[in-house]
């Protein structure tokens, strides 16, 4: 109960204070700054709710002076029961109940939330450590100016009690003494509560008394709100001055954030026009108390299951079991859970505070904006959804995101802009109950999707409980389960998902002993992929040319699943049945179209042998370097960053960046490494040494799958290990190119294992292939010119894979290869001069080597359907012009072709 009441009630409060402080501190640079702009904040927030919280103390003043004779009277004369009677009747006939008087500590109450918001963030922020500001010397601690013997002098909590002394004294000027006593014992009591608390937080609250101290003098003074607009249109053209002039952020960022800061120079246009159309156009929905209330509550939980539930289960729905058993939590559900509980507080707990606190202008203008700001949503989200590329857990793109195109941009805000006149007219038509019954379609369409949702997640969470858990158990000790052979043939390959070409030489340039440890490797450097995706990717490298998209699409009459694992066997069965090997596979990539690779699929076949080693020795690695992960970052962040995707998803597109803050979603810690799922991938290459040994008394094949390199996971150099807090991000010429560090982390262990070999003298009579089944894309990628007719620009090192290659007693430095391949040579180059004429288990057909100076990439896919159900059941889901041919060197566009040549 308490967990459910402070994510409704200070969660959301928190979110506000956290965006603030990002906010201030990415414009000015400057954490004390960030934490003035956080009072700063808070106060304008809750300045309405000031102002209905004086008038309520006034009249509660008035009433008690008014009713005071009376009082005396009949405590002058009664006493006892009948004193309680006569006071009893007496505050009825005049409408009072003592219990109103508790409207005069309003103003007190609802500062309680946000301070206690306040000092959730603020008290433990790694921010403020080691931070100064003026005479502050470290704002995570007291600020301790000096000393008195052994006792800490903090000047911030005296200075913040004087100031709040003063606004209470000019607030209660006139008042009764016990209104008096109450301003400064609280004064007190803050004092006390505050002295030992970190300077950050006490320059929070100092800056609210601060704020506290002006809003009173305004109370005071003639024609405050001219005063205020005044002060309020210097402090905006300095803002905009500073943004336009002064700022070094990105143009498109300071213009909008320009344009926003300007439109409030026309707030007393607005509010005459507000008030105007509340006079017209709006006055049905003022008079209709029940239908302004209903319309309001609909709409607000309309709202609180769109961004709650709705908009994060399709994220958590496309791939549920990815999201399943993240630190502790079990089904991805309960995410969905925290996501709604936080929309409830924020959109359904607060506005209903809000909107009894005012009369009933106000509670219409309350409802048209949370009734615009659905609808608005709703398009934005499903109208104009775009595409920014593939969410990791901690729902952070693939990719940066840009700006879409400007008609894109024009479309949507003249589809706003209908979006907010759509409410006006249908209620200055007198068709409010029109409006009423829209937003009840939503809601309803809404709890239909949640339960659609709920259901397909909990499902398939259950199936990855029965059918795939128990196939990746973590151990709780490394046992070996690639046995190679020290005098027979042994076949390695490792198929690095992601792993990068155009990496290679960079890294070995960075870190030179790789060359050592490389030795006898060749870089296939002229080598392309059939897809970005590993679905449509990865069976080539596993088959051959039979399961390149075009091919497997041309076989409609078998299922894809079927047609996919016939790929990932087709190698260990030729090996087995057509030469003396038995074979041991690993996480073959979507094996049964699992997420999970369903290793099971290898049963049927005495001499293969299935395993996983992803996932498996999670807990294990974390156990032994318990220093380097940070904990429940993973379901921290997720449990924040749903909401944000949310509110990411129904803002118009052109301020989709500015939400997404290049994948930071304006939170204060930067450290979100989903360190966890990383070392899923990591653990199983950093434990190889250990999970290899030498007792085969047999030929060996081995298929290694493994992550690591698909991550975009920053890494501790220099032998780039996953850590809670990277310091060093590695050579400069290096440290920004894309997702560098999961391929410099698998080469270092990659080269470690080649070490480990060598010792045991079992490096010579060993093939060894690294393979990848798509690129990555690098920073410096180069950009191919298609033609303006050809459907997309894109960037080629997508398409380009790593493919090295070491031979049986090969030796030497690493050798440059510019022979264009493809990673569909992979079969042949593991079967070479081993089976003589191998044939294809599965079809009856050969596997035949094609020459260089004769091959083509026929069938390159750009479409990326990287899951299986954004396909159909026998064949990709491919528009005819996103098939592609490429011959001789892929970054020449005389090299592409539209079709299948």
């Amino acid at each position: 109960m308490a967990h459910f009441l402070y994510t409704i009630i200070i969660y959301p409060l928190y979110q506000i204070i956290e965006f603030a402080f990002k906010f201030f501190g990415d414009v000015f640079k400057n954490t004390g700054i960030s934490v003035i702009g956080v009072s700063m904040s808070v106060s304008i927030l809750c300045l309405p709710l000031y102002i209905v919280a004086e008038r309520w103390q006034q009249i509660e003043r008035d009433t008690q002076k008014a009713l005071e004779g009376g009082v005396k009277r009949i405590k002058s004369v009664f006493s006892g029961d009948e004193q309680y009677m006569m006071l009893s009747t007496y505050y009825r006939q005049h409408r009072y109940h003592p219990l109103m008087a508790l409207r005069s500590s309003f103003g007190l109450l609802i500062q309680i939330p946000f301070f206690i918001a306040a000092y959730v963030f603020l008290s433990n922020l790694s921010a403020l450590r080691g931070e100064h500001f003026l005479f502050i010397r470290d704002m995570g601690t007291e600020d301790a100016l000096f000393r008195i013997g052994n006792f800490p002098v903090n000047v911030l909590p005296i200075a913040m009690t004087l100031i709040n002394i003063v606004a209470g004294a000019v607030y209660t000027k006139g008042f009764k003494l016990k209104d008096k006593l109450q301003i400064y014992g609280m004064a007190l009591v803050f004092l006390v509560l505050l002295y030992k608390s970190p300077a950050g937080l006490v320059l929070y609250w100092t800056m609210n008394n601060v704020f506290s101290l002006v809003k009173n003098i305004f109370y005071k003074i003639k024609r405050p709100l001219l005063v205020l607009y005044i002060i309020l249109c210097a402090c905006i053209l300095g803002a905009d001055y500073f943004l336009l002039f002064k700022h070094n952020g990105l143009f498109h960022k300071r213009i909008l954030l320009t344009c926003v800061l300007s439109l409030l120079l026309f707030t007393p246009l607005a509010v005459k026009l507000l008030q105007r159309l509340l006079d017209t156009a709006l006055s049905p929905l003022v008079e209709d108390k029940k239908l302004r209330f209903t319309l309001f509550i609909a709409s607000a939980v309309s709202l609180c299951l769109l961004a709650g539930f709705v908009i994060p289960s399709y994220v958590i729905n496309s791939s549920a079991v990815e999201f399943a058993d993240i630190d502790g939590y079990g089904s991805p559900l309960a995410f969905l859970l925290e996501s709604t509980m936080q929309m409830l507080g924020l959109c359904v707990f607060w506005p209903v505070c809000i909107y009894f606190l005012f009369r009933s202008r106000i509670q219409t203008l309350i409802t048209l904006f949370l009734t615009t700001v659905l609808i608005a949503g709703i398009v934005n989200t499903f109208c104009f959804s775009g595409d920014y590329g593939t969410l990791s857990r901690l729902i952070t793109f693939s990719t940066s995101i840009s700006q879409p195109p400007k008609l894109i941009i024009i479309v949507n805000i003249l589809a706003i802009l209908a979006v907010i006149a759509l409410p006006i007219v249908v209620i200055a038509l007198g068709r409010q109950k029109i409006l009423h019954g829209i937003v009840s379609i939503v809601l309803i369409a809404e709890c239909a999707v949640t339960a659609f949702h709920a259901f397909s997640i909990q499902s398939a969470y259950r199936s990855y409980k029965k059918d795939i858990a128990h196939s990746v158990q973590e151990a709780s000790s490394v046992t070996p389960v690639f046995h190679l052979s020290k005098d027979k043939l042994n076949v390695v390959a490792f198929m690095l998902d992601r792993a990068e070409n155009a990496y290679v030489k960079p890294i070995f340039d960075a870190y030179p002993e790789l060359y050592d440890q490389f030795e006898g490797f060749t870089l296939y450097k002229n080598t392309v992929s059939y897809n970005q995706g590993t679905l449509l990717g990865a069976p080539p490298l596993y088959g051959g040319y039979e399961y390149t998209p075009y091919e497997m699409n041309k076989r409609a009459d078998q299922k894809l699943v079927d047609k996919h694992n016939e790929a990932l066997l087709t190698v260990p069965r030729i090996l087995t049945e057509q030469a003396d090997f038995r074979s041991t596979v690993s996480d073959l990539s979507w094996a049964n179209y699992s997420w999970i690779p369903d290793m099971s699929i290898c049963d049927p076949y005495e001499k293969i042998t299935g395993v996983n080693t992803e996932r498996k020795y999670t807990s294990l690695w974390i156990k032994q370097n318990s220093d380097k992960v940070k904990p429940n970052i993973t379901s921290s962040a997720l449990k924040r960053n749903l909401v944000w995707f949310s509110l990411f998803k129904m803002v118009p597109v052109v301020m989709r960046d500015s939400v997404y803050d290049d994948g930071l979603w304006w939170g204060s810690d930067s450290q979100t490494n989903d360190n966890t799922e990383f070392i899923d991938y990591y653990s199983g290459l950093a434990f190889l040494p250990e999970l290899t040994d030498f007792t085969a008394d047999t030929n060996m094949y081995c298929m290694i799958v493994n992550e690591t390199t698909h991550s975009n996971q920053t890494l501790q150099a220099p032998d780039f290990t996953p850590a809670a807090k990277v310091t060093d991000r590695g050579p400069e010429a290096i440290a920004d190119f894309g997702g560098i560090g999961g391929n410099i982390a698998a080469l270092k262990l990659l080269g470690k294992w080649f070490d480990y070999l060598k010792a045991n003298g079992c490096y010579d009579n060993t093939r060894i292939i690294l393979v990848a089944d798509h690129g990555i894309g690098t920073s410096d990628g180069k950009k191919l010119d298609f033609p303006s007719d050809w459907p997309m620009s894109y960037n080629p090192d997508h398409l380009h894979p790593l493919l090295l290659v070491k031979d049986f007693n090969a030796s030497g430095t690493l050798t440059i290869n510019h022979d264009f391949m493809t990673n569909a040579d992979v079969p042949s180059i593991t079967l070479k001069d081993i089976v003589k004429d191998p044939i294809n288990p599965f079809t009856k057909k050969p596997i035949v080597p094609i020459p260089p100076d004769e091959k083509k990439a026929s069938g390159v896919v750009l479409t990326h359907n990287w899951q299986p159900g954004a396909n159909l059941i026998n064949k990709f889901r491919v528009p005819d012009a996103d098939w592609y041919t490429i011959s001789k060197d892929m970054f020449d566009i005389a090299n592409w072709e539209q079709g299948v040549h």
